[in-house]
C-alpha cells in the first residue's frame, strides 16, 4: 500500500470542537465525516443540543456533547435543570467546567455550584466523557472532580501550571491539546509533561485558530504532523497513538 493510501486510512480525533457555532455547523459536521475525523462536538447550553445531536444522526464520527459553559452560566444558569434529562441521551458531556477570568465572586461561586451538580449527575452514570475548561481555575476544576471520578475527564486547552498537570495525572485525567498550544512556549512546555497515552488532539473551533483562520476537524491533521516532530515519530504513528487513546477513553 502507498503512502497515499495509508493517508487515506488514518482516522484523527478532535476532541472538542464548537461545530455549532459555525455559520455552516452540517458542513463542517461533514467534514468532519468525510476526513475520518473522531469528533466532540461540545455544546455552550443545554437549548442548543438538539440541533447538534440531529446533524450527528447516522455519522460515524461526531458525538455531540450538552453543555453549559462557565462563561454563560450568569445569563444561562437556569437552563441546567434542562441538562439533567439530556444526559439519557448522550455519553458525552461538555463544554463544562470553570472560568475565573470574572473577579466577581458571587459569580465564580455559581460556576463551582453548577459544576458541581453537573459532576454529581453525570457520577450517576460512571461512563460520562466530560469534556472540561478550566481557564484561571485549573486548582478548583481538579479539587472538584476529586482523584476516583467515575467517568473521564478531558481538560481542554489546559493553561495551568506544571504541578496542576502533576496533580490532573495524578487523578487520572485526560488532556485535549491544539496548534494554538504549541505554538506558545507555555503550552509546548505543558504538552511536554503531558503522558503521550493520556493526549488528544483538538481544535476548539471556531475559537482555536489556524493560518488567521477558524480552526476545523480537519486541521487536527496539522496538529498530528506537527506532533510527529515532537514525538519523533511517524504521522502514522502519532495518528494511531491518539486514536487508541480516544478509543481508552471511550472504552
Amino acid at each position: 500500500m502507498n503512502n497515499n493510501q495509508d493517508s487515506m486510512n488514518i482516522e484523527y480525533v478532535d476532541a472538542h470542537c464548537h461545530a455549532d457555532l459555525f455559520i455552516n455547523d452540517s458542513s463542517i459536521i461533514e467534514e468532519a465525516e468525510i476526513n475520518k475525523v473522531h469528533t466532540i462536538a461540545v455544546t455552550n447550553v443545554p437549548s442548543v443540543f438538539l440541533r447538534t445531536q440531529n446533524l450527528s444522526k447516522g455519522k460515524k464520527y461526531i458525538y455531540p456533547a450538552v453543555g453549559l459553559h462557565p462563561e454563560l452560566v450568569k445569563t444561562h444558569g437556569s437552563e441546567v435543570a434542562n441538562l439533567w434529562p439530556i444526559l439519557n441521551e448522550t455519553r458525552f458531556v461538555g463544554e463544562v467546567g470553570l472560568d475565573y477570568s470574572t473577579d466577581d465572586l458571587n459569580e465564580r461561586q455559581n460556576q463551582r455550584d453548577i459544576f458541581s451538580a453537573i459532576l454529581l449527575h453525570c457520577s450517576e452514570y460512571k461512563n460520562k466523557v466530560i469534556t472540561v475548561h478550566s481557564r484561571r481555575a485549573a486548582s478548583d476544576v481538579i479539587a472538584a472532580v476529586g482523584e476516583k471520578y467515575p467517568g473521564k475527564i478531558i481538560l481542554h486547552w489546559f493553561t495551568g501550571t506544571s504541578k496542576e498537570v502533576d496533580r490532573a495525572i495524578n487523578s487520572g485525567f485526560w488532556f485535549s491539546i491544539n496548534l494554538n498550544m504549541l505554538g506558545t512556549s507555555k503550552g509546548f512546555e505543558l504538552i511536554n509533561k503531558m503522558p503521550i497515552n493520556r493526549l488528544l488532539t483538538e481544535t476548539d473551533g471556531p475559537f482555536g485558530k489556524f493560518n488567521n483562520n477558524s480552526a476545523t476537524p480537519k486541521d487536527v491533521k496539522v496538529l498530528v504532523n506537527k506532533l510527529s516532530g515532537v514525538w519523533k515519530k511517524t504521522v502514522e504513528e502519532t495518528a494511531a497513538i491518539i486514536l487508541e487513546n480516544f478509543k481508552s477513553v471511550l472504552s
